[in-house]
């Protein structure tokens, strides 16, 4: 009990800035899609390009995860929630001019980094290593629960207000629930400024990484269940709609996807503290290959679409917990922000790729049904790869 009893305000506070940072534009963006189409007649392809450049601004990561080791994530977060939150206000004043809301667009995604799971996960893993999985979950789960509770309220804004006042919602959730939150809750470790210190005497950061079979099995796993879940949550919307939802149930797929991410959590979490890692990340990222299939099978049949939506967000809930406990366990903290930076960034490449594809197949296609059927196979690499890292015994320093 001794790191709950030094570490809850830590997880509380980073479940709150989850919760309202860039990750939940991500999950409502879908909703903003009808009434900008119906303003720019812009194809659901264009809005795949749009959506890609906010993860190819993401691409920073690496820099970004170098600043928190060298400064410490607290002071980097804070400076990405503030930051977001102008950006949030502007997008919603602004003229609309279709260059320049793509650069803003773009620009949303460099910010935004800063405020992922980089930051979240490394404000926990600093504070927990007997609970760590558990500890990351309930962190995780913040974005989750705001993404089963937010939607229908973004449905509502949008749907009475316009897009713009969307903008205005999520500007209102980073600045008065998130920044808070990250100068209130959030504190470095005790040891990190020491860690700190003795990094700067040694001069540049060490690579070492590179050369481990482990650091790309991690970043090559990352980048197969990235790949079908990022385009599935991209197009969410007008997805179900396809497969016979209706518009406002359709808008519950992404709260069944955010149920299924809370169960994917918790549950992925509690069994990395208690069972085999390797057994359980396998198994948490195996299982939404069928939730694929089931999509990619049936049609008209909008509970098994809302099931088969669920089943896949398990695995986009786990994949927090699993990339934050495995590069704790595995390298350590010293390098923690350079090293999840590398493979965040790997995995915002299949990121951008899975968004791409998920319109651009629907474009050529007139279905979305190829992809989800390559999904299916994404996951089951994805489970390979991932269960053949091989994690250190458990000591202090992990």
């Amino acid at each position: 009990m001794g790191e709950w009893r030094s570490g809850w305000r830590v997880v509380l506070g980073a479940a709150l800035a989850a919760a309202t940072g860039v990750n939940l534009l991500y999950y409502v963006f879908s909703i903003f899609i009808p009434p900008l189409q119906k303003e720019t007649g812009w194809t659901l392809g264009q809005f795949s390009q749009l959506q890609a450049l906010v993860g190819l601004g993401s691409l920073a990561a690496p820099a970004v995860g170098w600043a928190m080791d060298r400064w410490g994530f607290r002071r980097v977060y804070a400076t990405g929630m503030a930051l977001l939150t102008l950006l949030f206000l502007f997008i919603g004043t602004m003229p609309f001019v279709p260059a320049l809301f793509g650069l803003l667009t773009f620009i949303t995604g460099l910010i935004g980094v800063l405020t992922t799971s980089i930051s979240y996960t490394r404000a926990v893993a600093g504070w927990f290593v007997r609970n760590r999985g558990l500890a990351l979950a309930l962190a995780a789960t913040g974005i989750s629960l705001s993404a089963v509770i937010m939607p229908p309220l973004f449905e509502a804004v949008i749907g009475n207000q316009g897009w713009r006042a969307g903008y205005f919602l999520l500007a209102a959730l980073s600045g008065l629930i998130g920044l808070p939150a990250i100068l209130l809750l959030l504190r470095e470790e005790p040891a990190r400024m020491a860690r700190a210190a003795a990094q700067t005497a040694e001069g540049e950061p060490d690579h070492a990484f590179f050369r481990t079979s482990a650091f790309w099995l991690i970043i090559g796993s990352f980048m197969c269940f990235n790949l079908p879940g990022s385009g599935i949550l991209s197009q969410m919307v007008p997805m179900m709609m396809e497969e016979g939802v209706s518009a406002k149930l359709a808008a519950l797929g992404i709260s069944a996807f955010a149920v299924g991410q809370v169960l994917g959590r918790l549950g992925c979490g509690a069994l990395l503290d208690r069972a085999n890692p390797s057994r359980v990340a396998f198994i948490f990222t195996l299982v939404p290959a069928f939730g694929c299939l089931a999509l990619w099978g049936t049609n008209d049949t909008p509970w098994i679409t809302l099931l088969a939506v669920g089943v896949v967000g398990i695995q986009q809930g786990a994949e927090t917990d699993l990339l934050g406990y495995y590069i704790a366990r595995k390298f350590g903290l010293d390098r923690y922000g350079m090293i999840f930076g590398w493979v965040q960034a790997a995995g915002w490449t299949s990121t951008i790729s899975g968004i791409l594809l998920f319109g651009r197949v629907h474009d050529l296609t007139g279905s979305y049904a190829h992809f989800q059927l390559m999904g299916v196979f994404a996951y089951a690499a994805g489970a390979v790869m991932i269960g053949l890292v091989r994690l250190p015994r458990l000591t202090a320093h992990h």
